[in-house]
């Protein structure tokens, strides 16, 4: 049986409310209407699943807080971690800027560290996995003895890789950590994969890039334009929670924008689909004029694929609310695991997790992916396809399929080799050899999305 759609009804009082605590300042209207709500929120449990669901509980406690509104406990608790880790990692990536200022490195911060600065004003508004930056190619070498200068090591190492052996084929490094692993770096060269069929003009881009204060440091930024470009295509295509929408809508509320500079980047770099979708999701949540026109201009250029799907995910906004999944991620995780380590076992696991992830999608994850209420067959059967979609958007559907082969091969191999490979070849060694417990290895790969 087919599940039905919802048909437009209004927000409840704790679904507005979790929507403008998300914005990064307030006008007098939206506070007094926020306050308004407040008064009429039956459920502040459900307010706060609602906001852990999104994964924006820190923007939401600190909203709330302003307002003098009640914050729930689990709200105060996850702001107060959050605020503690990304201190932490505040105060090493504070140095590492330090000393690619004195080397005369010129290096853009990218996203949330960037926004934490310049639009919400609020280092803890969201748990951050990394410091993003981006450098210019010719740099790379600065870059890498700023590394080596402050003990960071790179997750290539894991299973003996060169930190740089992927520089021909990739846009960026793979992550750096420093030792207490309280901060990890990710370093770009280009803003996409050269995999993809998309092109962004990284010297325009460059031509762009101002100056900014970190907190006493200088760094870069890129224009506005630029920065809302970079997320509307690495928006993640079934991770669309709030958390990940609100940087979308609170740059377009914060920055006045040239929307012709940025609609010409988005043809340059045949970027239209993705941007289609992400500017309908955030405009959906935050409906701004501007955003408006430019997806009526983005329309006749983008994919029937697209516009579909981007019309099926914001049928519903109370949908649209509840459609975050981070069963993507999962797989991710599954295949940073299996590339991270030689161990047979360790591998044929993560195999295993990786292809279960792909094949078997739990029915809430699945309703998700086709924008239902409930899981049905369909959706169940549907799933693997629209995953591997997504993954064909990214890198290709030759080099995907490429990838998988990949994947089996090492399996089978390191079984064959199993046999004449020390048992230290696991993570256990490499956590031994950079001198963090494999505890601490764990708990990070757990922290990441």
């Amino acid at each position: 049986m087919r599940a039905l759609r919802s048909e437009a009804e209004p927000l409840t009082p704790e679904e507005r409310l979790l929507i403008l605590t998300t914005y990064s300042a307030l006008s007098g209207a939206e506070r007094e209407e926020a306050l308004r709500l407040a008064g009429r929120v039956s459920s502040w449990e459900g307010f706060s699943e609602l906001a852990l669901s999104n994964a924006t509980g820190p923007l939401v406690q600190s909203n709330l807080a302003r307002l003098g509104l009640p914050v729930p406990p689990p709200l105060s608790a996850l702001a107060a971690r959050v605020r503690e880790e990304n201190q932490a990692r505040l105060r090493v990536a504070r140095e590492l800027f330090e000393r690619f200022s004195s080397r005369g490195i010129p290096v853009v911060i990218l996203k949330g560290v960037l926004f934490a600065e310049t639009i919400y004003r609020n280092p803890a508004y969201k748990r951050m996995n990394d410091v993003d930056i981006l450098v210019r190619r010719e740099d790379l070498d600065s870059v890498h003895a700023v590394y080596g200068e402050m003990g960071f090591f790179s997750a290539a190492e894991l299973v003996g890789g060169k930190p740089r052996g992927q520089e021909r084929r990739s846009h960026h490094a793979p992550p750096f950590f420093s030792r207490d692993l309280k901060c990890m770096v990710g370093t770009h060269w280009g803003l996409i994969t050269p995999l993809s069929p998309y092109r962004p003009d990284h010297e325009a881009i460059w031509s762009r890039v101002r100056d900014l204060d970190f907190q006493g440091v200088p760094a870069k930024a890129m224009a506005a334009e630029d920065n809302l470009h970079h997320l509307c295509i690495h928006l993640p295509y079934y991770k669309t929670g709030l958390r990940e929408l609100a940087d979308i809508y609170n740059l377009i509320r914060h920055h006045r924008l040239d929307w012709s500079l940025f609609l010409g980047e988005v043809r340059k770099a045949r970027t239209q689909d993705l941007v289609y979708h992400a500017l309908s999701l955030s405009n959906q949540v935050c409906p701004s004029l501007e955003a408006e026109e430019a997806l009526l201009r983005l329309k006749p250029e983008v994919s029937g694929w697209f516009c579909r799907d981007a019309r099926l995910k914001t049928e519903s906004l109370k949908r649209l609310l509840r459609s975050r999944s981070i069963h993507i991620s999962l797989i991710e995780k599954a295949f940073a695991d299996l590339r991270a380590t030689r161990k047979a076992s360790e591998k044929w696991s993560a195999f295993l997790r990786m292809w279960g992830g792909m094949l078997l999608v739990p029915g809430e994850d699945a309703a998700r992916m086709s924008s239902l209420d409930r899981p049905t067959l369909r959706a169940r059967l549907s799933a693997p396809g629209r995953i591997r979609r997504v993954f064909y958007r990214d890198v290709g559907r030759l080099f995907f399929w490429g990838i998988m082969a990949k994947c089996a091969l090492e399996v089978a191999w390191a079984a064959l080799l199993a046999p004449f490979r020390r048992e230290e070849d696991g993570h256990a060694a490499f956590a031994e050899k950079v001198g963090v417990s494999l505890a601490d290895l764990q708990r990070l790969k757990e922290a990441l999305e």
